[in-house]
């Protein structure tokens, strides 16, 4: 079976689920993201989780909102129990309250880049913290919850929380000189740009506009949303055939008849699937990280895409 096969058939197995009250995007994207983590979508345990999340938070909670399939599918491939995988999301994310985090859906995606050891959450909320507030010394306006998710993840890697912050300002500076626009998409990719290193790299900015300007070239939206999945190609250095490789993949799915309407959920797809065999699972975590900001931001306008939930299986592995 193709993977355009398999895109198919698990979208059709997930809109069976999450009927016509989804947005088909969210449906693509998600069947996209279980293709990519080569995981087999199973009815049973999806309802499973949904039923033990809707039991244990309230009808306003962030978990019951539009992002409700996002988070079922993110703790639906981990190898817990429902329940379990329900408990421990819901525990971290008493504990981000505990420390003074806004409960939000940001809040709720920055406990998925928890580790699943309880030992170190309080250092990982402490980098997180920090992290948050030398970006504010920086974007004092721009920098608020929705920068949850990043600061966790970011927070865990190794370097300075303030040189790392220093870097990132550096580089939002440098690609508004090159008509990237400001605003929150261009914060992310500027936070993203530091996941390799928090050291400032000049050829990273060019290695950013190089890629947004091919994917012009071959008619790839490069719009906002997309500023923080350019941000990772050019963090993790990608050659020229992996480029390529991510491009003849994009356009094989955004020419299925599924994707007629919706090309730009995509990309995010195509992306995955050409990195996936790159055996990095810190990698693979970046790449969930790209797709799911964009959800947050285009779910919020227009209820559009998920993948993030590599990242709870990966970055927990990645500190082991």
């Amino acid at each position: 079976m193709t993977v355009n096969e398999k895109i198919e058939r698990t979208y059709n197995a997930l809109k069976k689920v999450l009927g016509w009250t989804v947005d088909k995007r969210v449906t693509l994207s998600l069947a996209g993201y279980y293709v990519t983590l080569e995981r087999e979508f199973n009815e049973k345990r999806y309802n499973e989780i949904s039923t033990h999340i809707k039991k244990s938070v309230g009808m306003f909670n962030p978990l019951r909102s539009h992002l409700h399939p996002l988070f079922v599918s993110t703790l639906d491939v981990s190898d817990m129990e429902p329940k379990q995988a329900v408990d421990l999301l819901i525990e971290k994310t008493e504990a981000l309250k505990a420390a003074s985090f806004k409960i939000n859906s940001y809040a709720y995606l920055a406990a998925l880049m928890m580790s699943e050891d309880k030992e170190n959450w309080s250092g990982e909320i402490k980098r997180a913290e920090q992290l948050m507030a030398d970006m504010k010394k920086h974007h004092r306006f721009l920098t608020s919850t929705d920068d949850y998710p990043y600061a966790m993840f970011l927070g865990k890697l190794e370097g300075d929380t303030a040189l790392r912050a220093e870097t990132m300002n550096r580089y939002y500076k440098q690609l508004k000189d090159y008509k990237f626009y400001a605003g929150n998409e261009l914060q992310w990719m500027s936070q993203v740009l530091t996941y390799t290193s928090p050291n400032y790299e000049e050829s990273l900015i060019q290695r950013a506009v190089i890629i947004r300007d091919g994917l012009k070239t071959v008619k790839i939206k490069t719009s906002a949303p997309q500023y923080p999945i350019i941000g990772f190609m050019a963090a993790l250095k990608l050659e020229e055939d992996q480029l390529n490789e991510i491009v003849t993949t994009y356009e094989s799915i955004a020419n299925m008849k599924l994707f007629s309407w919706y090309k730009e959920s995509a990309l995010p797809i195509a992306f995955g699937l050409s990195l996936r065999s790159s055996k990095d699972i810190y990698a693979t975590a970046a790449i969930s990280m790209a797709t799911s900001l964009e959800l947050i931001l285009q779910a919020q306008q227009a209820m559009m895409i998920s993948t993030i939930a590599a990242t709870s299986v990966a970055a927990s592995s990645g500190t082991n």
